[in-house]
């Protein structure tokens, strides 16, 4: 993955604004008020394993407010339902067009946790004290901060791959000059596939990829990768909606 999104949310807040008892007019609704950070970062080449280079972050936050309706409430009392509901309200955003926020991006479930935690404690406690169902309108304010982080090394290994002429015959005798194992001795494919630099030196996919991260340039003749390489987003953040 070039381009990984990273989100954290350091606030979140889901109250119930109000019950409606049946005989019900409207569905239940839950309204989203939420405001967005964005950071964009790079891991550089030959930067080693440490923290992204910042590049640049929005100026200021941009916020949006939305409301969705649930038909079935009884969907407030399962937990991976309310999840889910919660989690596809966020995907479908305006706001967060463009950001992948695909649950293993999280740094953290909490706040989904414990947005659809609450929204169950609020319904089944009704349930419990026999309340003959009813409709419910939540209200969430949420603080989401996406930190898209573009990896140089691995831009770099892509495009050689992509782009360069492969020279490496399936079967060869030819040595990766990093872990000295045989090309033909390996699968051949995904980490352990061959991939020539620009300089015409061939590597497995996965030792130029991890040497990448520690230098700069070709591990055989010194020629320098960082030619190669620009980040994907303008010097300035996007306007939202745009896409990375």
């Amino acid at each position: 993955m070039v381009v990984a999104t990273r989100i954290l949310v350091p606030n979140c807040r889901t109250v119930l604004e109000r019950r409606e008892p049946p005989p019900c007019r409207s569905p239940s609704s839950v309204r989203f008020c939420c405001t967005l950070w964005r950071k964009y970062s790079s891991r550089k080449l030959g930067g080693g394993r440490g923290k992204p280079v910042e590049d640049h972050s929005d100026k200021e936050p941009v916020m949006d407010e939305q409301t969705f309706f649930v038909h079935d409430p009884s969907v407030f009392l399962r937990y991976e339902d309310a999840r889910r509901a919660v989690h596809g309200m966020l995907a479908s955003m305006p706001l967060l067009q463009g950001v992948d926020i695909s649950l293993d991006n999280w740094l953290s479930h909490v706040s989904l946790e414990g947005i659809s935690s609450a929204m169950l404690h609020f319904v089944r406690r009704d349930d419990d004290d026999g309340f003959a169902g009813g409709h419910y309108h939540f209200y969430v304010v949420m603080t989401m901060e996406v930190n898209l982080v573009y990896s140089e090394p691995k831009a770099v290994v892509r495009a050689c791959a992509e782009t360069v002429m492969q020279t490496v015959d399936r079967g060869s005798e030819e040595r990766c000059s990093i872990c000295m194992e045989a090309f033909g001795e390996s699968p051949g494919t995904g980490a352990m596939s061959p991939v020539n630099l620009p300089c015409s030196h061939p590597f497995h996919t996965r030792c130029i990829t991890v040497w990448l991260f520690k230098g700069h340039t070709c591990p055989v003749c010194r020629a320098d990768m960082r030619g190669l390489v620009s980040a994907p987003w303008p010097s300035e953040a996007h306007e939202v909606g745009e896409k990375s």
